[in-house]
């Protein structure tokens, strides 16, 4: 990889990283459904300058459902009260071990021993977080956010059934639909008044929002299907385990977050699966090549 694109992958991880901060700014502000649909809302102008990406409507429905809706509605319900955003950025990477099962599981594809092993480490690690749930993650917050990773794996699934002809477009067209549906669920178990709730968001509020749209959105996405569009995903994907380590140091930076001992044990736990599921293939072609 160019060190152009080096760059690049790095900006997308910062960019990620980063994101989980910015989301406990707006949940002080903003309530969980009500911010799922804000954070591709304010998007949607956007989708005038785009093309339609060359994919049935339905795809991009389920696309939507299982990554914008499943995944950010309960992961942000999680970080309104139940999970700190540096372990939510690593939990949510829960993700990886489930798309791996959910794929041998319904596409009968095969996984190598590293990566059972690394699944495996990985769970266990999640069990730590079970085990020593308390003030920095309470176990409704674990469970949240590992439905938010299953919804997340799911997406991922079918969006590796839909090759698309625009990869950038995608993702922004699939944020259409929480809008409509997460609207609705706000103004019924939150706040029947969301425009009221909206104008007394501060400007902290909404430069949190901003930045979460701006850079999860429109940079994340579209810079890293630009770099798996140029490179073989087996060398961009690794670069995703930065990720919870940049949204953890991000964390303890901006907000004082710290990690107790046994959350310690199981964030080196599931970053250790995490590390060998993704990485585990490529030591073993060398190895073997």
């Amino acid at each position: 990889m160019p060190p152009r694109d080096i760059v690049l992958v790095l900006i997308v991880v910062v960019a990620f990283g980063s994101n989980f901060t910015a989301m406990k700014f707006v949940l002080a502000e903003i309530p969980p459904y009500l911010f799922t649909a804000l954070r591709t809302g304010i998007l949607l102008p956007i989708l005038f300058f785009l093309p339609k990406p060359d994919v049935p409507w339905l795809r991009i429905i389920a696309i939507g459902a299982f990554i914008h809706v499943g995944q950010f509605g309960l992961l942000f319900s999680a970080l309104e009260k139940d999970a700190t955003a540096g372990l939510g950025s690593l939990l949510i990477q829960a993700q990886v071990p489930f798309t791996m099962l959910l794929a041998a599981l319904l596409f009968g594809e095969r996984m190598r021993l590293l990566q059972v092993l690394g699944v495996a480490v990985a769970l266990s690690g999640l069990g730590i977080f079970a085990l020593s749930a308390g003030g920095n993650l309470s176990l409704l917050g674990l469970g949240l956010i590992l439905l938010g990773a299953l919804s997340w794996a799911l997406g991922n699934l079918v969006l590796r059934k839909t090759p698309s002809a625009h990869p950038m477009t995608l993702p922004l067209w699939a944020g259409v639909v929480p809008v409509i549906p997460m609207t609705l669920l706000s103004m019924a178990f939150e706040n029947p008044a969301p425009i009221a709730v909206l104008s007394e968001v501060s400007l902290q509020g909404w430069m949190s929002v901003a930045y979460v749209s701006v850079a999860s959105v429109i940079v994340g996405y579209t810079l890293w299907s630009l770099l798996l569009s140029r490179h073989p995903a087996a060398d961009v994907t690794p670069f995703a385990l930065l990720i919870p380590v940049v949204g953890i140091a991000t964390a303890a930076l901006i907000l004082g977050e710290t990690l107790t001992h046994f959350e310690l044990v199981g964030t080196v736990t599931v970053f250790a699966g995490l590390t060998l599921a993704v990485l585990g293939p490529r030591w073993q072609d060398r190895h073997h090549g």
